[in-house]
């Protein structure tokens, strides 16, 4: 077989391989219903892009020889035709620029699609562009048109009818500006007081580096929530969005975009060379730019050989996954363009989900919006008079961006710290003479980090990594030190040790000799405060070379790993003989004590006696040692006594900090800072800690930080307690922080422009712009100076007027007093912030922070933030979002796939703690049924309203209206505690469910007024979470002229408690009954041989109805009166079972009864208090249960299908027996007992 056939076959039989995984992962390979829409783009997945999909797959896989190229070329496509004939027949239909050759570029297909985005043009420069629109369309179509589950139980029809309504709705809030708000003038009338009650909600603005996604949009919809909420209960309400674009990420984005670029450009140049290169490139750009061939700088097929073994996404393929088309990735190397391109397809998804946002006051940050950027220089104008300083401090650093790197210039390590060890100076007693020649002059040191510089005293050894590599540096001093070279990168940056110029034109410590553990093992050395004159080093195997300087400081008396390690060399004379360790090297080392502890029986030293405890057998078992570890540390620091040296007697945390100074101060030791964990900055190298010259904020303040702890304690609503307790802690754990940046984008230090203000720092109190954005930019997002007052208008003095710092109107300014003046009313109306919104992860940085900066610009804490919510992320099916799971889901997508509303409602009953939350795509699906059997119920019920019974109330009539009073009071207090899965159930579930319940229960035979105000109640509030099918309903159905959005919160009368109670009994009767009635019908099935006969239908039944409980009964009850119970009707003692079986009259009790008491208590206390509360204590109803069941007799024959039923005392024996039933019976609790009977054979 020749060579090309054998290329032919192996490259074929992988590509048919990759193109079945591609399209098995897709969307796609779902069935397929109906095809798009005539004129609109079908799903990328035809057969060209396959072909693009598969093939590349194959070049990530096997860098193949450019021989087999177009024999790759041919199988992909012949592959993927034939997978793509089932699947997509209908897409050959439709013609555009990704199916047919001849078609239409992918840009404005039809008039229809450009309206579809006209709505944006009114904010200036947010209208999409055509590449915007290009991405819009694109996304859609390569969600396919996939079926869901049967089990989803909803179409793709009743999809797009959703999809319909919330566009229609969606254009009519547009044309009415629903949800603009402005100040309202001052009243200066006699008869009215203060100003209207106002709420201003803000959600921190997402970051502008791609497009918004499921976790955003679970979080801002708190913000969304609580906004339609409080517009429906009489607030004014203001909702304003932004886009934040400052820092790291996106220069560091465009940077390395830019290098894959120039990259791919010239491997593709070194490619030209070759004959067969040429080929290669030729046939592949004509696949990747099928629509233009001639687009420069599009995809190339190489990746640089890191990418190629790691198989991760550059940044290249990053942008490729978010849509974006071939033509368009070019641009993205200037970071401005990330900025007119993601906040405008930001602001088109936030419309899509039908968010209530004043979209006037929308801004994007950096100094490209240069009324921002005046506003975020007076801020620092304000801090720096006494909160902030320059100087040096320790900082976590990249190396690649040369500058400090905060949380949001993090891929990973968000909140991670400087960590401070004492760097213990272990010298090297005798060199040996062959590494003289490298060392030169100078003392040579092995040093050790470490936490616990105060047990120095009981050192028995030190230890190293026998594989470790190891070099040796050259302090500043001259003396030299032996450590890892991750931990001399950091002394580098640290000016521990002598530097030089690396080759990327950053410096790098230098390196005068290299060896490994194995050469450093049996080294004589002088360790500081040791008893021993001489200790040696000796191997440990489980040294990590990424922490510390891979040499570790031995302390068996007071470290269960050190203990482990020494007992396993001085043990185990075959590990000392299989690595060359001499005994004299660690047998003469016994443990020594060198603490006491007062609250043990101090016969032992901490560790070994831990280790003995937990069984430990070697030094090796690190889960065991980690926890062993952690009991040790704590126990030494608290409770640990010094038993040597001068400061004997001392306890451990009084004279940690005074042994750890005498060290540095001898010379013994020195400073030296480690992140805490790891720390990869969005640049890509892993961060380091260095001592940088740089502005810092001083968080660490007293004064200021009691002022904000003392807001949080007092005054701030967290809605839950962990939170609160967690900013707490933040407070005091923030410290100053680092707050100017040499790279990325930003504002400028106003007094030194050498410094960019980094990312959290500018981001604290900026919900103060959004009260005057709207008069300063005039709802342009750039904040272009076209026909406006000009940025340097906007001094400090202007500043400090507007935020009522100041009282005087400003002398010389460009700006009217008349628009000051209105700037500042603005300000004064919605300052302060009633609720911020945000995920968890900030509390430890931008929410802390925010209530720093708030205090040290408004003196009143009146003017700071009132109450923050903090939820936890979102997982997607139980599982956390991620694009490999195959569940990450943009914003657009959920969208496109589920409608808004349903998106929402998923959102709603997804979770609301810190807790992470469970986002589900059956809910979703499911809800989308849901909202369309509301709307044709509700379209149905209409029509017949004016059929409907009228006149006076019934008893059921009354009961039902009194449970949609219950319903809409409670709904209030869950959405006023933020508890949207308690008010979804409430408004959505449970309404759903009364209007079922009133149709079975009444046979049809419904209210005119009853079902006309449910319909009305719940579109009112359900709107919140639902509003778009709320106001189409509420207009286009229920026929009002009003928004619903805009109706207030209705007015319920007060809940009668016995209306409630009865219905309560009702339901629970009757699902009693059917229960019964079931287990009848059904009964067990006997032994296999016997075959078990219909069951026969009742034709009668005995209801037994009790009024008052069993003497036992009531004696109990009259007990556990006296239990006390939570607020959760829990009884607060756990044991109260024990209270109940000791009282008196229990004692007195007859023994028969003793047990079926003790049953009864348990069983009232968990199943009927827990749900009732205490009233489940009542010795008797506050209603007659007989009569009430009478009553509705019909009705519960209807339900059951029993004919004849009669209501009986249960005090009251019955000619048909059935005894257990009759003293089963409770107060509340009816009991049914079926019989059949058989007519007497007809006379012959």
């Amino acid at each position: 077989m020749t060579f090309k056939a054998v290329t032919f076959v192996v490259a074929g039989l992988v590509a048919i391989i990759r193109c079945v995984v591609i399209v098995q992962q897709s969307a796609f390979a779902a069935k397929i219903t109906t095809g798009p829409p005539p004129g609109c783009v079908p799903a990328p997945h035809t057969e060209q892009h396959s072909l693009q999909l598969a093939r590349y797959s194959f070049q990530k896989t096997q860098q193949g020889s450019p021989r087999a190229q177009p024999y790759i070329e041919w199988m992909c496509g012949a592959a993927l035709v034939l997978l793509a004939i089932p699947c997509r027949a209908k897409a050959w239909r439709y013609k555009c620029g990704q199916c047919m050759p001849k078609s239409k570029p992918m840009c404005f297909l039809n008039s229809r699609r450009a309206m579809r985005y006209s709505d944006l043009n009114q904010h200036g420069g947010t209208s999409l562009t055509g590449a915007q629109c290009n991405l819009v369309e694109r996304r859609r179509a390569q969600r396919g048109r996939t079926v869901l589950a049967a089990e989803e139980s909803a179409s793709w029809s009743r999809r797009d009818q959703m999809l319909g309504i919330e566009e229609q709705v969606q254009q009519l809030w547009s044309e009415h500006s629903v949800f603009t708000a402005d100040a309202p003038p001052v009243r200066t009338d006699s008869t009215t007081s203060g100003d209207v009650p106002k709420f201003f909600v803000t959600f921190p603005y997402p970051y502008m580096n791609g497009r918004l996604h499921l976790g955003h949009a679970f979080s801002l919809l708190k913000s969304e929530f609580a906004a339609r909420f409080m517009r429906l209960d009489g607030k004014h309400v203001l909702f304003p969005f932004s886009f934040h674009c400052t820092g790291m990420p996106i220069s560091a984005a465009a940077l390395k975009l830019k290098a894959i670029l120039d990259s791919r450009a010239r491997s593709d140049d070194d490619d030209d060379d070759d004959e067969e290169g040429t080929a290669e490139t030729v046939a592949h750009s004509s696949v990747m730019n099928a629509e233009d061939p001639a687009v420069p700088t599009t995809f190339k097929a190489k990746k640089s050989k890191v990418e190629a073994k790691t198989g991760s996404l550059d940044q290249y393929e990053i942008m490729v996954a978010l849509g974006i088309g071939p033509e368009e990735i070019p641009k993205f190397v200037d970071p401005e363009y990330w900025l007119r391109f993601f906040p405008p397809l930001a602001i088109h998804d936030m419309k899509k989900l039908g968010t209530a946002i004043d979209w006037r006051r929308s801004f994007i940050t950096t100094d490209m919006n240069p009324y921002y950027d005046a506003f975020v220089r007076w801020q620092f104008q304000k801090l720096r008079s006494q909160y902030l300083d320059n100087g040096k401090r320790q900082s976590i650093f990249s190396i690649a961006t040369q500058q400090p790197c905060a949380d949001h210039d993090r891929a990973e390590g968000e909140g991670v710290k400087p960590q401070e060890y004492t760097l213990i100076k272990l010298r090297v007693k005798v060199v040996p003479g062959e590494w003289r020649e490298s060392l030169g002059d100078g003392e040579v040191f092995l040093v050790a980090a470490t936490l616990r510089p105060e047990t120095m005293y009981g050192q028995t050894n030190c230890f190293v990594l026998l594989e470790g590599n190891y070099g040796f540096f050259r302090m500043r001093n001259g003396e030299i030190v032996v450590c890892s070279k991750r931990s001399a990168l950091n002394m580098a940056y640290q000016e521990l040790v002598e530097v030089q110029e690396a080759a990327s034109g950053t410096i790098e410590p230098v390196c005068l000799l290299e060896k490994s553990g194995k050469d450093l093992v049996g080294l004589p050395l002088k360790a500081p405060l040791a008893v021993h004159d001489t200790i040696y080093a000796l191997p440990m195997l489980t040294i990590s070379m990424d922490k510390g300087t891979g040499i570790v400081t031995s302390v068996p008396a007071e470290s269960p790993d050190d203990f482990m390690c020494l007992k396993d060399w001085k043990s185990r004379a075959n590990w000392r003989e299989q690595f060359g360790v001499k005994e004299e090297w660690c047998l003469p080392f016994d443990v020594i004590e060198i603490m006491e502890f007062p609250d043990s029986d101090g016969s032992t030293a901490a560790a070994p006696y831990v280790c003995e405890q937990m069984k430990i057998g070697s030094h090796k078992e690190r889960d065991k040692l980690a926890a062993a570890k952690k009991e040790v540390y704590m126990k030494g620091f608290y409770s640990g006594v010094l038993t040597v040296g001068p400061y004997a007697g001392s306890k451990v945390m009084d004279i940690k900090d005074q042994i750890r100074n005498d060290l540095i101060a001898s010379g013994e030791a020195v400073p030296y800072f480690e992140p805490e964990s790891r720390v990869v900055a969005r640049s890509g190298d892993e961060c380091i800690v260095a001592l940088c010259d740089q502005w810092y904020l001083k968080y660490s303040d007293e004064q200021w930080t009691q002022r904000v702890k003392a807001h949080i304690e007092n005054d701030l609503n967290m809605f839950n307690e962990a939170a609160k307790k967690n900013m707490l802690y933040a407070v005091g754990w923030l410290g100053d922080w680092a707050c100017s940046r040499t790279f990325g984008l930003g504002t400028k230090l106003p007094w030194d422009e050498q410094w960019l203000i980094e990312s959290l720092s500018d981001s604290t109190i900026y919900m103060a712009y959004y009260t005057v954005a709207h008069l300063i930019q005039g709802g342009e997002l750039y904040g272009s100076t076209d026909g406006k007052i000009a940025p340097d208008a906007f001094t400090e003095e202007v500043f400090d007027y507007i935020f009522c710092i100041r009282q005087d109107v400003p002398a010389d300014t460009a700006i009217s007093t008349e628009l000051l003046h209105r700037m500042r009313r603005e300000f004064e109306f919605w300052y302060p912030v009633d609720l911020r919104c945000s995920g968890r992860d900030l509390i430890q940085n931008h929410l802390t922070m925010s209530l720093f900066n708030h205090a040290a610009v408004w003196e009143d804490p009146s003017r700071w933030p009132q109450a923050m919510y903090c939820n936890g992320h979102v997982m997607v099916d139980s599982e956390k979002m991620s694009k490999s799971k195959g569940n990450f889901m943009t914003l657009e997508e959920a969208i496109q796939t589920y409608s808004a509303d349903a998106t929402r409602i998923a959102c709603a009953g997804a979770g609301d703690n810190l807790n992470d939350a469970n986002w589900s795509r059956e809910t979703a699906a499911k809800s989308i049924l849901r909202l369309t059997t509301l709307q044709a119920w509700t379209e149905d019920m209409v029509k017949r309203l004016p059929s409907l019974r009228s006149g006076e109330l019934n008893f059921l009539d009354r009961i039902f209206e009194n449970e949609i009073n219950a319903a809409v009071t409670q709904a209030h207090a869950a959405y006023t505690d933020m508890l949207y899965g308690e008010a979804l159930r409430l408004v959505w579930f449970d309404m759903d469910t009364l209007r079922s319940q009133y149709a079975i229960l009444t046979n049809g035979d419904v209210h005119h007024e009853v079902t006309k105000r449910l319909m009305e109640v719940q579109m009112v509030v359900l709107s919140p979470i639902a509003p778009h099918v709320c106001e189409h309903l509420w207009r286009n159905v229920l026929g009002k002229q009003s928004f619903v959005v805009r109706e207030p919160w209705p007015t319920p009368a007060a809940v009668d408690g016995i209306l409630k109670r009865q219905y309560e009994v009702i339901q629970g009767s009757l699902r009693f009954f059917r229960l019964e009635l079931d287990k009848l019908m059904s009964p067990k099935k006997k032994k296999k041989k016997e075959q078990a006969g219909p069951a026969t239908k009742p034709t009668h039944a005995v209801i037994w109805v009790a009024k008052n409980y069993k003497q036992y009964q009531q004696d109990i009850l009259s007990v556990l009166q006296q239990i006390e119970f939570d607020a959760e009707n829990a009884p607060v003692d756990p044991d109260f079972m024990r209270t109940v079986k000791n009282s008196e009259v229990m004692k007195d009790m007859p023994k028969t009864n003793v047990k079926k008491a003790m049953s009864f208590a348990s069983f009232v206390v968990r199943n009927e208090v827990s749900i009732r509360g205490p009233a489940a204590l009542d010795l008797q109803l506050p209603f007659d249960e007989d009569s009430m069941l009478k009553d509705i007799l019909d009705v519960v024959k209807a339900q059951l299908g029993v004919p004849n039923i009669e209501v009986c005392d249960a005090e009251r024996e019955h000619p048909r027996g059935c005894d257990s039933q009759r003293e089963a019976a409770t107060p509340g609790n009816a009991r049914i007992a079926f019989f059949v009977d058989v007519p007497e054979p007809a006379a012959a």
